[in-house]
């Protein structure tokens, strides 16, 4: 038998493509169970590959009776095929029944062969074959439209009998025309155009069975797009002519697709399209219904209502609404400004049907991979906390697979906190944390009516695969327990000590917040600085000392026995404002030189006379006036109280201050036998001063001498000078004192030497911001 040269080239080439294929393409080894997976949904072949079976690369190749076809890009849109790679990572095969090289069977049985080649590490290919087999599902349209991810395609019942034999339909087929409608085209623009032209501009036609098909890719030369009812659409208005027994016939193969994307709405994706495409309907328009799918599996009524899915009909509008989180969904997760985020993707199948007065029965179907942008979510914390077991149960999520727990921490110094992951049949998972209310993470205070409560702050960190995104999620967990007793409150305790007087917070069982108030003045670090109080914690209770020369000491009493102080002390409650606990306290202090300057305008005077040789009898010193004998006496120390517009006191001004000076003095007693005169007593003279500044006097000042019989810092230091006034051994004591500047140059002056103080502790500690005590059990605070 002869065969003719043109059937040798053929032959000869699809030996070597066989030949060449196996050669290229190595013997794949054993696959495990379910790393592939085929079906048949609607008209359309599928076929699954598993993420983690893919090699560096992958690709897809199709057999027929011809031999073996690469699928590019270009050729796979005009052919109708589709691959993709869908949420879960695994590659997705999808090809038309009516896709070239496959084998249709009476337009009801098809049959493709396709490869799966994947490049391993080393350079070596593997083919994995499949011989895919579907039934038509559903009866066929007179026409058929599909809007896939990367074409649109429209398949007419052609006018030539399916029995026909195939050469002859090729053979129409390549003697085909079209002719391409947009408006405002004129008719010179609107030309036929050979199938050659049209393939160039990448219109596709051909002929499966008894069907007419075009395909074309999206945004081709010659498409174009119109708003119907706020929707966009695609549309390529094409005519094929086709000759058929002598004739041409003129076949509308007009495809329009929804090209708009998902929106959010709440909780819900969104996806509107138009219930009548107006450029694919004629005349009266008579709806046949619709259903949608999720990837190959369509959905029942029943699934619908079960997965939370709608469509509605709005105003000429399918909306499909898709609730977040629902089965068949994807959801990726991301941050946002910060925040946690996420977004949903959905692999829908929709296809609506009707009949107008040119077409029986339209079936129009799309493939959309849907997906939202990405929206704020904030996690659900659910609090489970049983108060009566006083244990604190929380969960936080649920969470896509994307995302993991990092770690948690607890209270103010973020303590570890163990949880556990609660995984659910879907993939996703929640996370549980349970902490006693004896945790060290927990803070706890009483509040009124008998409860005392239990707070819980809780940071949450996770992250995102794969790209190692961080974001955080804070919540505080508070839960009230009433109390069997009431707990001790904060109680204030005085002491006398000999810099001043100290005054110790006990705190007691209250874990609460107060504030330290001596008199009507909060203590804060102005008010520590300026009266050189001493500020220290212990584990029970915090403690300050005020020196006796301090502005907020009040002086009851000042004689010989000392000077008597008196302090207010209270504890307020930061949050009520109720005083909790409240102290008076005094003590007295034993002095053996001081001189006070009073506000209004006296001055005490204790002085010891018994440093003279011999002593100097207190009881017969006097001041310049001597009518001004003392107030007190003993046997070494008189006392004066006198007002500064007396005693001869002597006023003059230095300066911005007014100076107040007056003498303690021992007159001589002369013996008159002797010749000369001469007195048995040593003089004595003792010079004493206030300075007030001249635009205030409303201050009280305490001085003492540098050597007094307990440790005070006087503001300027008193001086004591001797000398020799003559030869007859005569003893001066000058005391010259500088009492105190204006309240506004402390003020101003405390400002440059406040400073930040660190104080540690153990068990209970106190935390000092203006002095306001958080005493909690635990761990010091910052």
């Amino acid at each position: 038998m002869t065969i003719p040269c043109t059937m040798k080239v053929r032959a000869i080439k699809i030996i070597l493509c066989i030949l060449l294929l196996c050669a290229t393409l190595s013997t794949p080894t054993p696959v495990p169970v379910g790393t592939f997976r085929s079906e048949c949904h609607e008209r359309h072949f599928w076929l699954f590959v598993r993420s983690g079976f893919l090699g560096i690369m992958s690709r897809f190749d199709v057999q027929d009776h011809q031999g073996v076809h690469f699928l590019s890009g270009r050729k796979a849109t005009e052919c109708g095929y589709t691959m993709l790679f869908n949420p879960h990572g695994d590659l997705v095969f999808r090809a038309s029944f009516l896709a070239c090289h496959v084998n249709n069977q009476g337009d009801s049985e098809f049959r493709l062969k396709v490869w799966l080649v994947t490049r391993q590490v080393n350079g070596r290919d593997l083919g994995y074959p499949f011989l895919l087999h579907c039934s038509a599902q559903w009866p066929w349209g007179f026409r058929e439209l599909v809007c896939e991810e990367s074409y649109m395609e429209v398949s007419i019942n052609g006018p030539v009998p399916a029995a026909l034999h195939s050469g002859q339909e090729k053979k129409e087929v390549g003697k085909s025309g079209m002719m391409f409608h947009r408006p405002g085209h004129t008719k010179e623009e609107v030309r036929p155009r050979t199938m050659t032209e049209a393939s160039a501009l990448g219109y596709h036609i051909s002929e499966s069975g008894s069907r007419i098909i075009l395909r074309c890719p999206y945004s081709s030369p010659l498409s174009y797009t119109i708003k119907e009812k706020g929707v966009e659409l695609e549309v390529v208005n094409a005519t094929i002519l086709y000759p058929h027994q002598g004739k041409v016939l003129a076949i509308d193969a007009t495809v329009a697709c929804s090209m708009n994307e998902a929106t959010v709405d709440g909780t819900h994706l969104l996806w509107p399209v138009p219930h009548v495409l107006s450029p694919l309907v004629h005349g009266r328009f008579r709806d046949r219904g619709m259903r949608i799918g999720v990837e190959t599996l369509a959905l029942s009524e029943s699934v619908i209502k079960d997965r939370g899915y709608e469509i509605n009909l709005r105003d000429g509008v399918v909306e499909v609404s898709v609730p977040f989180g629902a089965e068949g969904t994807h959801i990726k997760s991301g941050v946002l400004e910060g925040q946690y985020s996420q977004s949903l993707s959905v692999d829908l199948f929709y296809m609506h049907q009707w009949e107008d007065d040119r077409w029986p029965l339209t079936q129009h179907r799309s493939f959309r991979f849907l997906k939202t942008a990405y929206v704020p979510r904030t996690p659900i914390l659910t609090d489970n906390t049983i108060s009566s077991q006083k244990l604190f149960s929380v969960s936080l999520g649920v969470f896509p697979p994307d995302v993991s727990l990092h770690n948690v921490t607890g209270g103010r110094e973020g303590d570890a906190l163990s949880w556990v992951q609660v995984p659910y049949p879907n993939g996703s998972h929640s996370y549980q944390l349970h902490a006693p209310f004896s945790h060290s993470s927990v803070l706890q205070k009483y509040i009124d009516g008998g409860y005392r409560r239990y707070t819980l702050p809780l940071t949450f960190s996770l992250t995102i695969s794969p790209h190692g995104e961080v974001f955080y999620h804070n919540a505080t967990i508070v839960s009230d327990v009433q109390e069997q007793t009431a707990p001790e409150p904060p109680r204030l305790e005085g002491k006398c000590t000999e810099r001043g007087l100290l005054v110790l917070l006990h705190y007691g069982a209250l874990e609460r917040s107060w504030e330290l108030f001596i008199g009507d003045r909060r203590l804060d670090w102005e008010l520590v600085e300026m009266g050189g109080f001493t500020v220290e914690t212990e584990e029970d209770y915090f403690s300050v000392e005020i020196p006796l020369y301090s502005p907020d000491m009040t002086y009851e009493e000042v004689s010989l026995q000392g000077v008597v102080g008196r302090l207010e002390v209270s504890v307020v409650d930061i949050d009520t404002l109720k005083v909790e606990n409240s102290l008076i306290h005094r003590c007295t202090f034993r002095v053996r030189e001081l001189l006070v300057c009073l506000p209004e305008g006296r001055m005490v005077v204790v002085t010891d006379t018994s440093r003279t040789i011999p002593p100097t009898q207190p009881k017969h010193t006097t001041l310049l006036d001597p009518s001004c004998v003392p107030q007190e006496t003993d046997s070494v120390r008189a006392l004066f109280n006198f007002s500064m517009d007396s005693c001869g006191t002597i006023a003059t001004v230095e300066g911005d201050f007014l100076v107040y000076e007056n003498q303690v003095l021992f007159p001589k007693e002369l013996i008159t036998t002797d010749d000369p005169p001469s007195h048995r007593d040593s003089p004595y003279r003792l010079t004493i001063q206030c300075r007030y500044p001249a635009i205030d006097t409303g201050i009280v000042s305490i001085e003492h001498p540098v050597h007094p019989t307990f440790a005070l810092s006087p503001m300027l230091p008193l001086k004591h000078t001797q000398r020799e006034a003559s030869r007859s051994g005569q003893y001066v004591a000058v005391v010259c004192v500088a009492i105190v500047v204006m309240g506004a140059l402390i003020a101003a002056t405390l400002k440059m030497l406040c400073c930040p103080i660190k104080i540690t502790c153990t068990r209970k500690v106190l935390m000092v911001k203006q002095f306001i005590v958080y005493p909690t059990r635990g761990k010091c605070l910052n």
